[in-house]
This record gives C-alpha cells, sequence and structure tokens, in this order.
C-alpha cells in the first residue's frame, strides 16, 4: 500500500463507522416501535449515513494536515515532508469532495420520503458541518467537539432515521429515549476515538476533552455517559418496548459492567491504554445497539416489514 493509498485509509477510520450505523440502527428501532420499517429509505439512510461520515472523516484528516497533523507531525518542518502533506492535503480534498458527492446524491433520494423536512434536516446538517470543520473558530478543533458527536449520531440521525420511516407518526417518545442512547453513547465512542489519537492532538495543539481536562478526568464522564444509559434502560424499559423490565436490567448490567472495566482502564497517562479503549468501546456500541434492536424485534406483538416506503 503506497502512501497516498495509506493515508486515504487511514483518515477514511473505518472502525468509526460503527457509529454512524448503529445511530441509524437505532432510528430502526425507534421506528419499529412505532409501527414498522420499510427495508429501501432503511437502505438508503444507512448509505447516505456512512457516506457522510466517510466524508466528514476524509475532511477532518484534511484540515488536520492542514494544520500540521496526522502522520507527519514530527516533519512538518522539513521541505521534502511538507512537499509531501502538501499532495497529501490536495488528494485528500479530492476524495472528500468525491464522497460528498455520493453522500449528497444517496441524501436526495431520501427527499421522497420526508418532503420538504428533508430541507430543514439538510440545512442543519450543513450548518453544523460549517460550524464543526471551518467556521471562525473550528468546532472540532475544541472539547466542544462532543456536543456535536450527541447531535449528529443521537437527535439528528435517529430522528432523521425514524421520520423517513413514517413522518405522520406523533410518537415521540421512542426516537427521544434512542437519541439519547445512541447519542450518549456515541459521545463515549468519540472519547475513546480521542484517547487513541492523543499524542497527535497534544502536540498539534488540538483541545480535545482528553487534551484539555486530562484522562482522570474524561473517564468519568465516560463512566457517568454510561450509567445514564443503564439508568434508562432500567427505569423505563417501556419507553424501549422491552418484553420485561428484567430484559433492560440484564442489558444494563452488561452495559455497566463493560464501562467500568474501561474506566478503571483509564488514567492520567492516556497512551497506554488508548487502543484497548477504543475496541472495548466501539464493540460495546455496536453490540449495545444491535441487542436493543433484537429485543425490540423479538418483543413486539407486530410491526410491518416493507420493500418499499408505498407498500
Amino acid at each position: 500500500m503506497n502512501a497516498i493509498t495509506r493515508t486515504i485509509v487511514y483518515n477514511i477510520h473505518p472502525q468509526s463507522l460503527i457509529i454512524s450505523a448503529g445511530a441509524v440502527m437505532g432510528g430502526l428501532t425507534a421506528s419499529v416501535i412505532r409501527g414498522g420499517i420499510s427495508l429501501f429509505p432503511a437502505i438508503m439512510t444507512l448509505l447516505f449515513a456512512m457516506l457522510l461520515q466517510i466524508s466528514a472523516n476524509l475532511y477532518h484528516g484534511y484540515f488536520d494536515l492542514c494544520f500540521g497533523a496526522g502522520e507527519n507531525i514530527s516533519g512538518m518542518g522539513d521541505r521534502n515532508s511538507r512537499a509531501a502533506n502538501s499532495s497529501r492535503v490536495f488528494i485528500l480534498r479530492i476524495v472528500a469532495n468525491g464522497f460528498g458527492i455520493l453522500a449528497l446524491t444517496a441524501g436526495m433520494s431520501l427527499f421522497a420520503f420526508v418532503g420538504w423536512l428533508g430541507v430543514i434536516y439538510v440545512a442543519v446538517i450543513a450548518l453544523m458541518l460549517y460550524f464543526y470543520f471551518a467556521g471562525p473558530n473550528p468546532i472540532v478543533r475544541t472539547q466542544w467537539s462532543l456536543l456535536f458527536t450527541f447531535l449528529f449520531f443521537g437527535p439528528i440521525a435517529v430522528s432523521g432515521t425514524t421520520l423517513i420511516q413514517n413522518v405522520a407518526n406523533r410518537d415521540w417518545l421512542p426516537i427521544v429515549v434512542y437519541s439519547v442512547i445512541n447519542g450518549v453513547l456515541a459521545v463515549n465512542a468519540h472519547i475513546a476515538i480521542q484517547y487513541l489519537r492523543y499524542e497527535e492532538d497534544k502536540i498539534n495543539g488540538k483541545e480535545t476533552l482528553v487534551t484539555a481536562r486530562g484522562g482522570f478526568f474524561t473517564r468519568f464522564v465516560y463512566l457517568g455517559n454510561a450509567i445514564l444509559v443503564c439508568v434508562i434502560l432500567i427505569l423505563r424499559p417501556s419507553a424501549v418496548d422491552f418484553v420485561s423490565r428484567w430484559v433492560g436490567i440484564a442489558v444494563a448490567i452488561c452495559l455497566l459492567l463493560s464501562s467500568v472495566w474501561v474506566f478503571s482502564k483509564m488514567h492520567r497517562d492516556p497512551v497506554k491504554v488508548s487502543r484497548i479503549v477504543r475496541t472495548i468501546t466501539l464493540y460495546q456500541y455496536s453490540l449495545v445497539t444491535l441487542v436493543l434492536m433484537a429485543i425490540v424485534m423479538y418483543s413486539v406483538d407486530k410491526f410491518n416489514i416493507n420493500i418499499f416506503h408505498f407498500l
């Protein structure tokens, strides 16, 4: 694999695509509770979400290289390294634009299901992406990036996926509950990724939660997020349509135990535990999302699965 290809693959961050896929799964789970799902818009929503995240990841890498981060931090003062980075910046911008066009194409197909509401979602997403990556003070280079992670992969992704399935249904409780669950777990996944990139971000002067507040503080945020999800699963099992309160308790206990284990591995030096924290958290996020959807589909008495939206 040559240097350019390696840079592109590295900046796509394939592992992080679990987060966008999980957000769509959360929205589809809420849709099942609200009466049913249609496969075609579900597939197109998943495709749009993953293409959009790939584009965002590539733009993230593009702006990081512009600021001297990425794989060549130590060589930014060398002329040859600057020339190499210059070509990589150009390639990343072209590839990011290409995936952005693909994401926009996939997103256009969703307008048929939500109409004018889709315009609002596109406008909100575009505005947030602008302030996240560009704007007067890019949010991506601050500890507030986690707030945008919650909004993107919680309320926006879950509500958008659910409304595409059925915009007329006024049952908002499943949307709210799964927005919180997916959004909070996505924040934990982002915290784990920040741990992995701690050295890069610290050298580059990027103020993430980990570099700004340290691993000791961040691990309490991580554990608090997990506890919040556990409280929802235990106290409001009807909101996620579990067949029994004990099912919610069982899922919550598994989530809490794994989160406590990760919490115990976090400390003031994230470098030593970054990879294990990221791996466990991403698996935790994907497994919890899939398990919740499987339980709901099993426990709901009746729901419809259609191939096309209009059937």
